[in-house]
């Protein structure tokens, strides 16, 4: 039998003993003695997959619904660069004048 497939079959009772407040540490080492040969890192990296692997199964708990759209209404087109506009016209303060520079006003 497969590493991974010997952890499975542990996993249930490894999930109790993690919300029991036990160690990973204290875990692997019991995981040994019950004769699956398994290294704390890959027991670290084996926890981390069927844990995803148990979200992603879970999926969302709260159900995800579209926007209504008012009939006969558009959509207000795209643009990235609308708040990029809006700055530059809150902008208050000095501008750079056009052109070249006045030399009368030079040292």
């Amino acid at each position: 039998m497969q590493l991974m497939a010997q952890l499975r079959t542990f996993w249930p009772q490894v999930r109790q003993a993690l919300k029991a407040g036990h160690t990973l540490r204290l875990i692997h080492k019991r995981l040994n003695m019950a004769g699956v040969p398994i290294s704390y890192k890959v027991l670290v990296v084996y926890r981390g997959r069927i844990e995803r692997g148990e979200k992603r199964q879970s999926g969302p708990t709260v159900p995800v619904t579209p926007p209504t759209r008012v009939p006969g209404s558009t959509l207000p087109a795209f643009d990235p660069l609308v708040n990029l506009r809006a700055q530059e016209q809150k902008k208050v303060g000095w501008q750079y004048p056009s052109g070249p520079p006045d030399e009368s006003k030079l040292c």
